[in-house]
C-alpha cells in the first residue's frame, strides 16, 4: 500500500527487537506499528522506549496500528503521544487518507519541531509565535507547543498567560490541564486541585489530569486522597509502569498494603519488557507480600508467600549481574521463611546473602534490608550495631536517615506498628485531658508493642517526670531510667538524640537531688 502511493523506502520488522535494533542505528521519517507483537514488547512499550531513549524525533511520524480497541489499550498508548491510532482493518483509501493529512501538517511544522529536537527552544518559541500571529490552521497546535516550550525553559508565567488566554475564548481540555500544572509548579496546590478536578469532571479520560490532581494532594498532605485519585487512573490506564510504581509507594507511606501489593504486582506484570522495568518492582511487591504472609496460617497467607518467593527468585534471576538486587532478594526471601515459622529455611536464606556482603562496603538500601532481616530473626543487637554504622556513614543523607531512624524506633511489622501508634495517640490525648494515671497505662501498652521507639520511650519518660515533680516516688524514676536505657543506643544523628541527653541529664539531676534529700533527713 505504502509502495502504491510514493513511499520509496519501506523497512519490515518482524519482531520488537528487529525494530528495536533497526531504530537504534536508522532514523525512519514513519513508523506504522502494531500494538500486538506477539512476544516481547508490545507496541506501546516500542513507543515508550523509543521517547525516552530519544531515537524517535519531533519531526518524525509514529502511527500506532491495531485490532485491539479497548480503553486500557488505546488510552494506555495514547499517553504516549503516537502522532495516530488506526484501527484495522486497514484500507488504502484510510491508510493514504491518514497518512497524507500528517506529512502534510509535519512538512509545515518541521521548522518548529526541528528546534525542538536540536533543545533550540527560544527559536521554536519565535516560530510558534509567528504562525500563530499568521493565524495559521495549525494554531492550536502551536498554542499548546508554546506553553509547553515556555514551561521546558522555566518562564510559567508566560505559558499561564498562553493557558489564559486560550479558555478566555473557551474551555479546553488541553489548556485546562496545562492551567493546573502550571498551578502545581508554582506551589498553588488549591487552585490546580481544583482546576483537575474541573477536568476531570468533564474529561474523564483525560489521565494527565489525575495525575496531575494527586500531585496537588500529596504537596496539600492529603496522601489518601491522592492514593484514590491514582487509584481511578490506573483503573482507566493500568498500563503505565511508573504511575503504578507511584501508587504503590503512595500505598505504603498511607499504610495499605494490600493496595500497595496490587500496584507493585502491576507494575511488575505490565513493566515485562519495558523500558521502566527494573528490579524495585520486584523487590516492593516482595516485600508487601512478606509483610501480608508474616505470622499468618491460613491457605491464603501461604499463597501469599509463595508468590513472594517465585517472585524473589525471578528477580535474582533477572538481575543476577546486579550484586545489591539479588542480596536484597535473598534477604526478604529469608523474612519470608521467617514469617511461615520455616526458621532453618530463614537462617540458611540468610546466610546466602551475607556471603555476597562485605558490610563495610554495603550500600545505605542493602544495609537497611539486613538490618531488617536481623531484627526479624532476632538477632537485635547485630541489626541495632548495623545501622548506628550506616546512621555515621551517611549522616549527609537525609532521606536515607530517615529509613534509618524509622526501623531503629519500630522494626516490628505493620500491624503492631499500627496498634502502637494509636495507643500513642490515646496516651497524648489523656496527658492533654489531665488524666496522667491513664497516659501512663496507655503508654506501657504502647511499649509493650514498639518497645525501642525512640519518641515513644521519651513521651514516656516527659510524663513520669512530670507526675514526679508533683508527687515524687523513686518507682517514677525507675521507670523514667528503664525507657531511657532502652534507646540508648540511637545515634547522635537520630532526632531524637538531644531530648534523649536532656531527659537522661534531668533524671539523673532529680535522683541526685533526692538522695540529697534523704542524706539531709
Amino acid at each position: 500500500m505504502l509502495s502504491s502511493f510514493g513511499a520509496t523506502q519501506v523497512e519490515m520488522a518482524s519482531t520488537a527487537d528487529d525494530a528495536m535494533h533497526k531504530c537504534k542505528y536508522d532514523y525512519y521519517d514513519v513508523v506504522l506499528c502494531d500494538f500486538n507483537l506477539g512476544a516481547g514488547k508490545n507496541g506501546q512499550q516500542i513507543l515508550e522506549e523509543l521517547r525516552v531513549t530519544k531515537r524517535i524525533k519531533h519531526t518524525h511520524l509514529f502511527i500506532m496500528i491495531t485490532a485491539d480497541t479497548s480503553k486500557d489499550v488505546v488510552l494506555g498508548a495514547r499517553e504516549y503521544q503516537p502522532d495516530a491510532y488506526i484501527a484495522k482493518p486497514i484500507t488504502r483509501t484510510v491508510l493514504e487518507q491518514r497518512l497524507g493529512q500528517l506529512l502534510t501538517q509535519q512538512k509545515i511544522l518541521k521548522p518548529i519541531n526541528k528546534e525542538i529536537d536540536l533543545d533550540n527552544y527560544s527559536k521554536a518559541i519565535s516560530l510558534c509565535t509567528q504562525m500563530i500571529a499568521d493565524n495559521s490552521r495549525y494554531k492550536s497546535w502551536c498554542l499548546q507547543t508554546l506553553a509547553r516550550l515556555y514551561t521546558l525553559i522555566g518562564d510559567n508565567s508566560s505559558a499561564e498567560k498562553v493557558y489564559r488566554d486560550v479558555l478566555n475564548v473557551r474551555d479546553v481540555p488541553w489548556a485546562q490541564l496545562g492551567m493546573g500544572q502550571v498551578l502545581n509548579s508554582e506551589e498553588q496546590f488549591h487552585d490546580a486541585k481544583t482546576v483537575f478536578k474541573e477536568v476531570i469532571a468533564n474529561n474523564p479520560n483525560l489521565i494527565e489530569a489525575y495525575d496531575g490532581m494527586s500531585e496537588s494532594c500529596l504537596k496539600l498532605r492529603q496522601p489518601k486522597e491522592a492514593q484514590a485519585v491514582l487509584q481511578e487512573a490506573v483503573k482507566l490506564s493500568p498500563r503505565l509502569v511508573l504511575r503504578q510504581e507511584k501508587l504503590g509507594n503512595i500505598c505504603l507511606k498511607n499504610n495499605d498494603l494490600t493496595s500497595a501489593t496490587s500496584a507493585f504486582r502491576q507494575a511488575v506484570s505490565y513493566g515485562e519488557n519495558s523500558v521502566h522495568e527494573k528490579p524495585d518492582h520486584y523487590l516492593d511487591l516482595g516485600r508487601c507480600l512478606s509483610d501480608l504472609s508474616r505470622d499468618k496460617d491460613t491457605e491464603e497467607a501461604k499463597a501469599l508467600a509463595k508468590e513472594a518467593i517465585n517472585v524473589l527468585e525471578k528477580a535474582s534471576t533477572k538481575y543476577c549481574d546486579n550484586e545489591d538486587a539479588s542480596v536484597s532478594a535473598l534477604l526478604i526471601e529469608s523474612r519470608v521463611f521467617k514469617g511461615q515459622r520455616q526458621d532453618e529455611k530463614a537462617a540458611d536464606t540468610l546466610h546466602k546473602a551475607e556471603c555476597l556482603i562485605e558490610e563495610s562496603e554495603l550500600s545505605a538500601e542493602v544495609g537497611i534490608e539486613l538490618a531488617k532481616t536481623l531484627y526479624d530473626l532476632g538477632q537485635e543487637e547485630r541489626a541495632e550495631t548495623l545501622l548506628v554504622e550506616l546512621s555515621n556513614r551517611f549522616h549527609n543523607d537525609a532521606e536515607i536517615h530517615a529509613k534509618i531512624e524509622a526501623l531503629m524506633d519500630e522494626p516490628e511489622d505493620l500491624e503492631t506498628r499500627l496498634k502502637a501508634k494509636e495507643l500513642n495517640k490515646q496516651a497524648i490525648r489523656c496527658v492533654d485531658e489531665g488524666r496522667i494515671e491513664d497516659a501512663i497505662s496507655s503508654f506501657e501498652s504502647a511499649l509493650t508493642l514498639t518497645p525501642k521507639h525512640a519518641a515513644l520511650n521519651l513521651n514516656f519518660v516527659q510524663v513520669l517526670i512530670k507526675l514526679y515533680k508533683n508527687m515524687p516516688e523513686p518507682a517514677q524514676l525507675s521507670k523514667a531510667n528503664t525507657a531511657l536505657e532502652r534507646i540508648k543506643h540511637i545515634p547522635e544523628q537520630h532526632n531524637q538524640f538531644k531530648r534523649l541527653e536532656h531527659f537522661t541529664k534531668l533524671t539523673a539531676t532529680l535522683a541526685a537531688n533526692s538522695q540529697n534529700e534523704g542524706a539531709s533527713q
